[in-house]
Parts: structure tokens; C-alpha cells; sequence
């Protein structure tokens, strides 16, 4: 009953980070991919928290001269609430082409910043500083969950982990492209 009753309630697709204002004149010149599911495909379940809840591999092409950070920001714009649900929050330093499978830490996994995958991790919706794989109310019909790549002019650093606010005000004026992959899931 509740899944079928939050089918009506969502942030939807212009809330996502990517729609904002501040990035509205930025080029979706990135193309990004996946090993693990093709654009618009169901992702599969080890990518799930009914599964192993890693974090699947992502790949990009498509970086403009002068990228000097990466920012990759997953959402569901279909959960019951005013905003995105904020799957995770990364920026890597340098920018790099791809982040492999299971590289963003999930609640099983935490772990240190990996040398070989330059990656910093931001607060998801729960505040925490991991990946949370789909796992949308049963009967909720699907969701869509939003890689989007973002490729900036400058470095981001933070004193602390930032939340979906904090990254959206620093990126702000420093986005040279963006770009999207599209997964779906359905309990």
C-alpha cells in the first residue's frame, strides 16, 4: 500500500543536480557508460542493497581541455521526498576516465581513500560517506537512479565530507560539461 501510495510523491527529474539552474548552460557533451548495465537498463542486483550494494563501474569519455576535477553525483529523483535521494557523492582529484566496480565504499565496506582511485567521498541522503545501492518501497514502481558526470575547471576541497548542498555551491561556476548515465530498479 505504501509503495503504491509514493508513486505519486517525488522530487522528480528537473531537481536532479544536473537540471539546477547554475549548470543549465553547461554542454552534456560527457558520455557515460557502465560494463554493468547498459543507458536506461535495470541495474543488477549486486549493484542493489538486495544484493552486494556495490557501487558499479563508470566510465566516461568526453573530459574538455582544462578539466582538472571530476564530480560524480548519483540520484533517484522517484523517492517520496522534496529533493533527490542522494545515492552518492564523489569527486576524484585528478580527473580521471572511469572509476571501477565497488571503488565507491558501501556500509559493508568502509574504507580508506584508495591511492590507486583517487576518490573523495561526500554525504548521501542518510549523511553518511558511503554508496547506497537502490533499494526503492516494494510497489513503488520503477526508479531511475542518475550517474552524472561533471567535469570542472578547478579542484574541490572540503574540511569536512559535503553534503548535496555544498557540492552544487562549489561547483557552481567551475562546471565545463556534464553528462548522464540512466539505470532503473524496481521492487
Amino acid at each position: 500500500m505504501l509503495g503504491k501510495l509514493s508513486r505519486f510523491l517525488r522530487a522528480g527529474d528537473r531537481k536532479l543536480a544536473m537540471y539546477r539552474d547554475e549548470f543549465s548552460n553547461v554542454p552534456e557533451t560527457i558520455v557515460a557508460t557502465s560494463k554493468s548495465f547498459s543507458h536506461k537498463d535495470r541495474i543488477p542486483d549486486r549493484f542493489t542493497q538486495s544484493g552486494d550494494d556495490l557501487s558499479p563501474d563508470l566510465e566516461w569519455n568526453g573530459l574538455p581541455s582544462g578539466t582538472r576535477g571530476v564530480v560524480v553525483i548519483v540520484e533517484d529523483p522517484d523517492a517520496p521526498l522534496p529533493d533527490p535521494f542522494v545515492h552518492a557523492l564523489v569527486f576524484l582529484v585528478p580527473p580521471m576516465a572511469g572509476i571501477p566496480e565497488g571503488a565507491i565504499p558501501n556500509s559493508a565496506n568502509i574504507r580508506e581513500r584508495n591511492p590507486d582511485t583517487p576518490l573523495c567521498v561526500g554525504k548521501n541522503t542518510f549523511g553518511r560517506t558511503v554508496y547506497l545501492g537502490p533499494a526503492p518501497i516494494p510497489g513503488s514502481g520503477p526508479h531511475h537512479y542518475y550517474f552524472q558526470i561533471f567535469a570542472l575547471d578547478s579542484e574541490l576541497t572540503f574540511r569536512k565530507p559535503p553534503d548535496r548542498k555544498d557540492m552544487i555551491r562549489a561547483m557552481a561556476g567551475h562546471v565545463l560539461a556534464k553528462g548522464i548515465l540512466v539505470g532503473t530498479y524496481e521492487r
